[in-house]
């Protein structure tokens, strides 16, 4: 005769399942172990196979949904997927909580613990820090110095630099060893240092190739091979062998490039200066010795500012879970939406309304405001391979400060052309005379012929000076400039505010011009000196290609090189990237960039975030509402999201 406890039915005793299970996100499932070792019937009724939707929400309590449903296909929010997906997940937790390092799982542990970080709305991410995930991945880089001489899977490199970039803040960099710290940038200093003479490739219509629709239920989400830097046109299959459910789109490995950049000056920030004694203290004693460059207050200034990570981040966003201001946190994007590089790309392929695809490549309105950070000077010489010491290291930091405004141009007018020039990227602009018209229109001229280009200036409104939407622009000029009249006050050491004019007394004025590729984003500066005093102490132009990722809306990394020394010698711009570059706008995304940021944010959600309930009973509330519920999102996307 069965006992009362094989007797309770199946609905009762999966409640009984989800009370005795600790409510905490973190919390192991023990309990609902000992539930199951009670008898084999029991075990029968709850297991994976016979019980999903118990496992099914507690997916829902321990991991966040939004950004999973946004990538998957429809079937997979059925509650068998979901409860195979937290399986996976809970094996993967284990091996981080462990430490475990093996050639058998990690790419696919490395794949799983990216996409938890980019579908994350702090729940995942809070799984992986309390397994221990930052240790873990710096345990594979590890690993992946150890075997720099032998040969190595470029696709667990790329995608360990972008986990690391993802989970390591400032405080756990600062607290790692020194040796440890140039171990990892021995590592990636091929990726930050390495470069072709090219700034970039002109990649038209690559983002709808790197993710496109998969017809097949292909089971190898790996990546065949590591893309060349700064080329997004590979694509890939959709998923890792052991994973049990299926995705819509092919994600292609990360590229290595810009979370090397990050992770180096996080690392290069984590050693102080060195304040050279023969210096002035302060620009007031510099100014009265009649003592031009920096002071001792200029280098402190340099090394107190921090190159912002995403892992910086997260403190902040839980302290934002508490804000009862709900129409203000509505009009914030969701954290997956803030770092989830694939987005777009992916909202493209769903047909969305045509104010979400447009906006992935450029946001008017987005570089208008101040800037600020710092660059570092790269070596001449060639770095051959990862995790080799060498001699080749960055010689020297500098900060950077400017101010940018955007130009824009409709048709009927023509944009100023794309001419190639031996040894540079077309795109970039070199030379432009500038006039302001009656009509506050600015013309621009080329300076190679009589020609000129009527554009007009960015509004931070819904629309240009000419009423036209700014998203129908047929090309996007910057110019910028470091001077008194054009940058707010910047915050020094000690709280002591330091003006543009000391800015330009201790590194030098210059004037940026630029444009934005409308075809995949990139923005591309050219930087000159402006020869005023001795502020100036080199006559070099610079082109400083700046790639401003998504999960960043307001921080942006960037590389670039001298003209100077490539007409010098066109053979030493083989040798290595003359710049990288790290910067962040000054003032607050929603305070600087236009109305159509909050505005598509709301608009695409109220459309496309349609839940639909495929679970009949209540339970746990599932955070995408009020109602308990597994919902269908196939067709979401996410709005624009600020980084940091």
């Amino acid at each position: 005769m069965p006992s009362y406890l094989e007797r309770i039915p199946l609905d009762v005793l999966t409640h009984v399942a989800l009370f005795i299970i600790d409510p905490s996100p973190t919390s192991p499932l023990d309990a609902l172990l000992h539930l199951l070792l009670t008898c084999r019937h029991i075990y029968r009724l709850l297991s994976f196979e016979s019980c999903p939707q118990l496992y099914a929400r507690l997916f829902l309590e321990k991991f966040d949904l939004v950004g999973h449903a946004r990538r998957e296909r429809h079937g997979t929010r059925t509650t068998s997927c979901l409860a195979a997906q937290l399986r996976m997940r809970r094996r993967v937790l284990r091996r981080i909580r462990l430490s475990q390092v093996d050639e058998q799982h990690i790419r696919g542990d490395l794949w799983t613990t990216y996409l938890m970080l980019l579908e994350s709305d702090t729940l995942n991410e809070r799984q992986l820090r309390t397994a221990g995930v930052g240790e873990w991945v710096l345990r594979v880089l590890r690993e992946c110095c150890s075997q720099a001489n032998r040969e190595s899977d470029g696709r667990v490199l790329a995608l360990a630099v972008s986990v690391a970039c993802l989970v390591l803040s400032h405080n756990q960099i600062s607290s790692l060893p020194v040796g440890d710290r140039n171990q990892v940038l021995n590592i990636l200093r091929p990726y930050t240092i390495a470069a072709t003479k090219y700034l970039s490739t002109n990649v038209s219509g690559a983002a709808e190739r790197r993710i496109s629709v998969s017809t097949s239920r292909s089971q190898d989400r790996g990546p065949d091979g590591l893309p060349v830097m700064g080329d997004i046109s590979v694509e890939f299959d959709a998923h890792l062998p052991h994973t049990s459910y299926y995705s819509r789109f092919k994600i292609a490995t990360p590229n290595l490039l810009t979370p090397s950049v990050f992770l180096t000056f996080a690392l290069l920030e984590a050693t102080p200066l060195q304040v050279p004694p023969h210096l002035p203290p302060t620009r007031a004693v510099a100014i009265a010795t009649e003592r031009h460059g920096p002071t001792m207050a200029d280098f402190a200034s340099v090394t107190s500012r921090r190159t912002p990570l995403v892992a910086d981040t997260f403190l902040e966003c839980q302290c934002r879970e508490s804000n009862t201001d709900l129409a203000k946190e509505r009009q914030r994007p969701s954290r997956s939406a803030m770092h989830d590089e694939d987005f777009y790309r992916i909202a493209r392929h769903l047909h969305a309304p045509t104010e979400a695809w447009e906006l992935s490549a450029y946001i008017p309105g987005l570089l208008t405001g101040v800037w600020e950070g710092c660059y570092m000077v790269a070596p001449l010489t060639s770095c051959h391979s990862a995790g080799s010491p060498g001699p080749e290291d960055f010689l020297c930091r500098q900060p950077i400060q400017f101010r940018l405004d955007e130009f824009v141009t409709f048709s009927p007018w023509l944009p100023l052309p794309i001419e190639p020039q031996e040894g540079f990227d077309g795109h970039v602009v070199r030379s432009l005379s500038v006039s302001e018209e009656e009509s506050r229109k600015i013309q621009f001229s080329d300076g190679n012929t009589a020609k000129t280009y009527h554009y007009e200036p960015v509004r931070l409104s819904d629309a240009s000076e000419s009423g036209r939407n700014l998203r129908h622009a047929l090309d996007v000029v910057i110019t910028g400039e470091v001077s008194p009249f054009c940058l707010d006050v910047v915050s020094g050491p000690h709280g002591v505010r330091q003006t543009p004019g000391e800015f330009e007394g201790a590194w030098g004025s210059y004037n940026f011009i630029g444009r934005v590729r409308l075809s995949d984003g990139l923005i591309s500066l050219t930087r000159k000196p402006v020869w005023i005093r001795v502020c100036s102490r080199d006559g070099r132009a610079s082109d400083w290609p700046v790639t401003n990722r998504r999960e960043r809306l307001t921080t942006g990394v960037g590389r670039g090189f001298s003209r100077d020394i490539y007409r010098a010698d066109p053979r030493l711009l083989d040798g290595g990237v003359r710049w990288v570059l790290s910067v962040r706008k000054a003032s607050g995304v929603f305070s600087a960039c236009p109305r159509l940021i909050q505005q598509d944010y709301r608009v695409i959600n109220e459309r496309l975030m349609n839940g639909v309930l495929i679970s009949p009973w209540t339970g746990p509330r599932c955070r995408m509402g009020s109602r308990s519920a597994i919902f269908n999102c196939g067709n979401c996307v996410e709005a624009l999201g600020a980084g940091t």
